[in-house]
């Protein structure tokens, strides 16, 4: 699959079936064919698994050292191992894994969103970097919101709610500090839905799948990914359904764009 690349992996390994070996031993085994002293591996370690509203409205603290991870077993494996590094944010932390995980993680805590300008998933987009599906579909890629945030106020629908919840949070040293984030709008996430950017996706080149067991495999550029969703976007298309744009959310579009291929020109 050309896996040569920086790659954010989503999975389900129970979605592929019977496996033959351990999910640790097929991880490590995945993990050691990649050359981490050029490549980084970064997971998804989001700390919950109801709504983001639900969770935020109940923490109290997050510890980077000891906050839950409920991602499944490739994040798991990824985190348990030496040098991994896992970002400072009350609701999207990520770990990161090789060539560049400190840069990767190291201000994901200063934007007022979880996937702006300091986010890991913007550092991938810029970079061009893979994000890798394994047993799961397009409804479990967190790069989705990279271009809602790359628009912010000018997006055509409310994907957050207005006020922000300041979260105290502990970083690796054991420092204190708060993190203030928006939080996803409940009635716009459930009509979501990530499929519908599919064939979109396809006709750009920006997806290639394969069947692996029982469920798939798939790799995106992530760099087109984003710049795919901007486009469609300005065609009134959405992951969230038809929509209309004014004549400000089309030259907002057009800007998010520009801003895209800068920062990927300056990222090789």
């Amino acid at each position: 699959m050309g896996l040569d690349r920086d790659l954010l992996v989503h999975g389900s390994v129970s979605n592929i079936g019977k496996l033959d070996k351990p999910v640790t031993a097929l991880v490590d085994a995945w993990l050691n064919s990649l050359d981490l002293t050029q490549q980084t591996v970064l997971v998804p370690a989001l700390p919950y698994n109801t709504t983001m509203r639900e969770y935020l409205d109940s923490c109290v603290l997050f510890d980077v050292r000891t906050a839950r991870n409920a991602m499944g077993a490739i994040s798991a494996v990824v985190m348990a191992k030496e040098g991994a590094r896992r970002s400072v944010h009350p609701t999207h932390s990520l770990v990161a894994l090789g060539a560049e995980a400190q840069a990767y993680t190291d201000s994901h805590h200063c934007d007022q969103t979880p996937f702006g300008a300091h986010s890991p998933y913007w550092h991938i987009t810029r970079k061009r970097g893979q994000i890798l599906m394994v047993g799961v579909g397009l409804n479990s890629v967190t790069c989705f919101h990279v271009y809602e945030d790359l628009l912010g106020d000018d997006l055509p629908f409310p994907v957050y709610l207005p006020e922000a919840f300041d979260i105290a949070c502990v970083d690796a040293q054991g420092e204190p500090l708060t993190v203030s984030t928006r939080c996803h709008n409940p009635k716009q996430s459930v009509i979501r839905d990530c499929e519908r950017a599919r064939p979109w996706l396809e006709s750009a080149g920006a997806i290639r799948t394969v069947k692996l067991g029982e469920s798939e495999l798939s790799v995106i550029d992530a760099y087109l990914f984003t710049k795919v969703l901007l486009e469609r976007l300005k065609k009134g298309e959405s992951i969230y359904g038809k929509v209309k744009l004014s004549a400000g959310q089309v030259a907002a579009i057009n800007s998010a764009l520009e801003r895209l291929s800068r920062a990927e020109q300056g990222a090789k």
